[in-house]
C-alpha cells in the first residue's frame, strides 16, 4: 500500500514502530515535526517543492546523511525520509555485544 494522503492505519503502525503517541502524522505537518525530534533528535529538517512545483520534498540532513524525499503531501514527504533515515541509522549502528 502507498499512501497518498491521511490513513490512521498507518498513523498507528508509526506510532507502534517508534514508540510513540498515535498521532494524525499522515495529516499533520506539526506532528510530523515532533516526530523527527523524538526519533531522529539533532537532525535538521528542510521542507519545498521540487523544480517541477508539483510534490514536496523534505530532506534531513545530519550524522553523515543527507535524505531527501518526494511525496504526494509535505507529511508523507517527512515521514518518507524519516523512515529512511531511521533505517540508515540502524543499519550503520554496531552491533549488539
Amino acid at each position: 500500500m502507498q499512501a497518498t494522503g491521511a490513513e490512521s492505519g498507518l498513523d498507528g503502525d508509526l506510532a507502534a514502530a517508534f514508540g510513540v503517541a498515535p498521532a494524525p502524522f499522515t495529516a499533520s505537518v506539526p506532528d510530523c515535526r515532533a516526530l523527527v525530534e523524538t526519533v531522529v533528535p539533532g537532525m535538521r529538517l528542510h521542507l519545498g517543492y521540487g523544480a517541477n512545483g508539483m510534490f514536496p520534498y523534505a530532506l534531513l540532513s545530519g550524522e553523515g546523511l543527507h535524505i531527501v524525499s518526494e511525496a504526494p503531501t509535505v507529511p508523507l514527504a517527512i515521514l518518507r525520509s524519516l523512515v529512511a533515515a531511521r533505517t540508515a541509522q540502524e543499519r550503520s549502528a554496531p552491533p549488539a555485544a
